[in-house]
């Protein structure tokens, strides 16, 4: 686990300890929790298997350490809508992938909570704490810091405002209320139009839902649009649009050959969230949505192309590792003969990782900034 993680984490335990010696805790909600011996600690101090987990992302997180506590991630119900109610809810606000989502979330936090509950936020100053802080000021009575170490803050928040001024507040806005995006009058139908952007691809129409809680909003991006513009799909073809986003190489693949049949991977139930709506939006029936770290879902599908715009960072810090695990997973589940297409920025050199899981590379498009590469497996298999 990374050190700021650890740190972050540690502010957690400390102020859980302090809110068990205060009065006896119910239930405790912990979200983003990134190490198993945090959930361990936890276990510890609120008792064995108490501590409930909401994870922010499939491919993070204290997943699986066979503690027996309750987990679920975001996007599923009723998390963190939950009918129980929490004496504390902790987010380590490093798991959010953005602002956006850390303030929906922590916006959200005061409808898990009991009367007498309180809601624990840390992390980084300028990594994401204070912007958790001022979502906090929107929707509680009493938002106080409790200690910083490092460059790291815990702020506790207690007293939740009532559901009507809460609502009065958009998340995105936390020093106040937003500026009206529509009239009351404005027909559903109309403000969900103004989310969708329209974009053409091999000429054709694809309509996105904009979210701004996933990877470039939904929009289509510049490295994104030079794949779509480079692959080609056989027929009867398995297709992974894998780190799917929004979906729109999958669907696009799936549009293209109707023979063909796209599987669209993730590990982020909001971009699922999304790609579902986006497959609805374009009429793509012969696709598969699945919510998996990498491949280890979906550990007996094959495919005979591949499609990745995989990320090189983890958090703010340049990590080529997730993308040398999609090539290395992928080429696994690769077909004899199929093929796989990264797109990516010119400087990382994916080659090298391609060639020793797949076969040889060729650039089949490119610009000064991009590069889509191509690997192929022989006909008689690695």
């Amino acid at each position: 686990m990374p050190g700021n993680d650890a740190l972050t984490e540690a502010l957690i335990l400390d102020a859980l300890r302090e809110e068990a010696d205060r009065r006896p805790l119910d239930g405790v909600l912990l979200i983003g929790i990134r190490a198993c011996s945090t959930v361990g600690a936890a276990n510890q101090i609120v008792g064995a298997e108490r501590p409930a987990l909401l994870h922010l992302d499939r491919a993070s997180g204290a997943v699986g350490c066979g503690l027996g506590n309750r987990e679920s991630f975001l996007g599923d119900a009723p998390a963190p809508d939950d009918p129980a109610s929490f004496s504390v809810v902790a987010v380590n606000v490093e798991a959010a992938k953005s602002y956006r989502l850390l303030r929906e979330v922590v916006a959200q936090t005061a409808r898990a909570l009991d009367p007498e509950g309180a809601v624990l936020v840390a992390g980084p100053r300028k990594g994401g704490a204070e912007v958790a802080a001022r979502a906090l000021q929107d929707v509680f009575e009493s938002v106080v810091l409790l200690t910083y170490r490092k460059g790291h803050r815990i702020y506790r928040a207690a007293g939740p405002r009532p559901l009507e001024h809460a609502a009065d507040n958009d998340p995105e806005h936390p020093g106040g209320k937003s500026e009206p995006t529509g009239s009351a009058s404005e027909p559903a139908d109309q403000r969900a139009r103004d989310r969708i952007q329209v974009v053409t691809l091999r000429g054709r129409p694809l309509h996105l839902l904009l979210d701004d809680r996933i990877f470039a909003r939904g929009r289509l991006d510049p490295a994104t649009r030079m794949l779509a513009e480079a692959f080609d799909v056989p027929r009867g073809a398995a297709v992974l649009d894998l780190g799917s986003g929004s979906g729109v190489l999958g669907i696009l693949a799936a549009l293209l050959e109707p023979t063909s049949h796209a599987w669209l991977v993730d590990s982020d139930p909001l971009a699922i969230q999304v790609s579902r709506e986006n497959a609805v939006l374009n009429g793509a029936a012969n696709i598969s949505i699945r919510l998996s770290d990498v491949l280890h879902d979906l550990p007996d599908q094959t495919f005979d192309l591949v499609l990745m715009n995989p990320p090189f960072h983890r958090g703010r810090a340049r990590d080529a590792s997730l993308a040398e695990r999609f090539i290395a997973e992928s080429s696994r589940a690769l077909r004899p003969g199929g093929a796989i297409y990264v797109v990516c920025n010119r400087f990382l050199r994916y080659e090298p990782t391609l060639e020793r899981h797949v076969g040889p590379v060729r650039e089949v498009a490119g610009d000064p900034r991009f590069k889509v590469l191509l690997a192929r497996h022989s006909t008689s298999g690695k």
